[in-house]
């Protein structure tokens, strides 16, 4: 499988984290490329993501989570 946005991937299931744009925020929220994510949710109508990260569960915006390309994790 080659590289998607985290916005068009489907949901729950995890993915590592090829490309990030250069956010501080998302830094500080640790993305980074190697990172692997589990993507929960994403909700209808150009609504936010619903990713579990490390310990934590976040919410992205449709255009942030559409700048993070992520491959499928082979688990």
């Amino acid at each position: 499988m080659g590289q998607n946005s985290l916005y068009t991937v489907p949901d729950n299931r995890s993915y590592t984290v090829a490309d990030v744009p250069d956010v501080k925020v998302l830094n500080s929220l640790g993305f980074y490329p190697g990172t692997v994510v589990h993507k929960k949710k994403r909700y209808g109508w150009g609504g936010p993501v619903l990713v579990n990260i490390a310990t934590r569960e976040i919410a992205l915006g449709k255009d942030l989570a559409s700048a993070i390309l992520v491959k499928e994790d082979k688990e």
